[in-house]
């Protein structure tokens, strides 16, 4: 065990481990229990080793020597959505999503991916998508948008919307086109922009998929990079080449709304209230410009969850493929929440947030609107 005591500002000292690099944050866990309040997963679970504590314990035994790497611990390294909102809450300052994120890496560099994982990496790597989805992933595309052209500016469409959620790529190149905004999509060109085998610890397939993407925009000329699903902005904005000016479709048109580009012509009379998913706010830290957005809109009035902005609650999203009745459990609660406070309409930023939301409210039995913001707006501007 090499402890490497060079620190950074607001980052405890770290550990190499076996070859793979953990913080050494799991000395530091005071085993308060503050991060159970919010910790999505063990309200549900309700076990101890499904809460940021007891995996900080668990590696501490792991450390120490007293335990060894088997497949129930590392699974329980897996069952977390890596939300953060443990960390933002902890009050020593514990960085749990490097410590989960570097224990993957070396759970995978040591050949220990569970195999709850093994066939999402295996889809991705075969399909280029993590649905085992066959077809071209542009086969949707209207016509003018099937053969990519130069251009400085790329809508980055990502997996959910390629194949599943097609709504929201068709409802924003409507509006886009309604105020003339040049861009270009890469259709069939487009690979996962490679966020599942990141989350998963798969930093060397990840990257892979990186540098196909990077190639063809290199190829296409693109300079400027929005994306509507959250996970992919998070991606492009954190692990690709900064030379890349990335934003979320929201900040994009919350720049049009302000230089008089984009106007909502059309009053919208509803209540919305805007969940925060964990990519787009808590990772990237976007949280007005969506607000901002629902704000421009005529005849909308605002709601806020109680949890808001940093210290919003995880919707079970990540869990949609591996554990789906858990992520409706979790999201469950979020559509209660939103219900308490008179809303009609759940407005989020990201397709997966979409989707769980609205398996949630049909297990609550519900009557609620989930719609991702881009959804609501072609209506508005012509």
């Amino acid at each position: 065990m090499i402890v490497d005591l060079k620190s950074t500002p607001h980052k405890t000292p770290r550990l190499i481990v076996e070859g793979g690099l953990v913080s050494k944050n799991a000395y530091i866990c005071a085993s308060c229990g503050f991060c159970r309040f919010g910790c999505p997963v063990s309200k549900k679970v309700g076990f101890e080793s499904q809460t940021a504590r007891g995996r900080m314990y668990i590696l501490k035994k792991i450390l120490d020597g007293e335990l060894e790497y088997e497949s129930d611990l590392i699974e329980s390294f897996y069952a977390c959505a890596l939300c953060g909102n443990c960390s933002e809450i902890c009050p020593a300052g514990v960085d749990y999503i490097e410590i989960v994120s570097e224990l993957r890496k070396l759970f995978v560099e040591s050949g220990m991916l569970p195999e709850s994982q093994k066939l999402l990496r295996d889809n991705l790597t075969k399909y280029g998508n993590p649905f085992s989805k066959e077809e071209e992933r542009g086969v949707w595309l209207p016509l003018t948008y099937r053969e990519p052209r130069k251009s400085k500016n790329l809508y980055f469409i990502g997996c959910s919307s390629s194949y599943s959620s097609t709504r929201i790529p068709k409802s924003i190149m409507r509006v886009l086109e309604a105020v003339k905004y040049d861009f270009i999509v890469m259709g069939n060109l487009e690979n996962c922009c490679g966020e599942p085998l990141f989350r998963m610890g798969e930093e060397q397939k990840a990257d892979e998929f990186m540098e196909r993407n990077v190639e063809k925009f290199d190829q296409l000329g693109v300079e400027n990079i929005f994306a509507s699903c959250a996970g992919c902005y998070k991606t492009l904005k954190n692990r690709y080449p900064k030379r890349f000016n990335v934003l979320h479709i929201t900040q994009l048109l919350q720049q049009l709304v302000e230089q008089g580009e984009l106007v909502f012509k059309k009053e919208f009379p509803r209540k919305i209230i805007y969940f925060d998913g964990c990519d787009i706010g808590r990772h990237c830290g976007t949280y007005e410009e969506p607000r901002n957005l629902l704000k421009a809109i005529p005849g909308v009035e605002l709601l806020e969850f109680d949890y808001n902005r940093d210290e919003a609650m995880c919707c079970g999203g990540p869990f949609a493929a591996s554990a789906p009745e858990l992520a409706a459990k979790i999201a469950e609660d979020r559509v209660r929440e939103a219900e308490e406070q008179g809303a009609d309409i759940i407005a989020v930023a990201c397709p997966t947030c979409m989707v769980n939301l609205r398996d949630g409210a049909r297990r609550a039995g519900i009557e609620m609107e989930v719609q991702d913001i881009t959804m609501l707006l072609p209506r508005l501007v012509g």
